[in-house]
């Protein structure tokens, strides 16, 4: 749990919860996303995730970097993939912004085919909104402020 602890007189001390913010940009090349999941990753065991949770967490976060790599920026190495992690006392918030004028497909964030479905398609695409959607408690995708794509994923301490 992110805690500050104050020295209180002698030996006391007194926690206040804290929100605890890490923001990473990095460059639209694949590869990178390896950062951000790694970040996510010691944050989540540092604030006390069963290990089951922080591979599902990284697993996210790598679809969703990625995407926001090859689809958003589309591998324009001149633009950037912001990432925000919020710790709170019983959750981490990831936001995963691209710099990309491509509107994210509304059909794909917001109907789900169920897996057979899928399976029966020819283009295979998609299988990462599908994955981002499972094991993330909470998700939902936006247009940034600088214009481009976000997708807000919070994972709870406790499923």
């Amino acid at each position: 749990m992110p805690f500050d602890v104050k020295a209180m007189g002698d030996e006391t001390a007194q926690r206040e919860p804290v929100e605890k913010v890490i923001e990473l940009r990095l460059p639209s090349r694949l590869g990178y996303e390896r950062v951000a999941m790694d970040t996510a990753s010691a944050l989540a065991r540092r604030m006390g995730f069963h290990t089951d949770r922080v591979e599902s967490l990284k697993t996210a976060i790598g679809e969703a970097v990625t995407n926001a790599i090859e689809h958003g920026n589309q591998h324009d190495a001149a633009t950037k993939v912001v990432v925000m992690l919020t710790a709170r006392d019983a959750e981490l918030i990831v936001q995963v912004a691209d710099q990309g004028r491509k509107p994210l497909d509304q059909e794909c964030t917001t109907r789900q085919p169920q897996i057979a479905e899928r399976l029966e398609r020819d283009d295979k695409g998609g299988w990462g909104i599908w994955l981002i959607r499972e094991l993330m408690d909470e998700v939902e995708f936006s247009t940034a402020p600088s214009g481009g794509n976000q997708v807000r994923m919070v994972i709870h301490l406790e499923r």
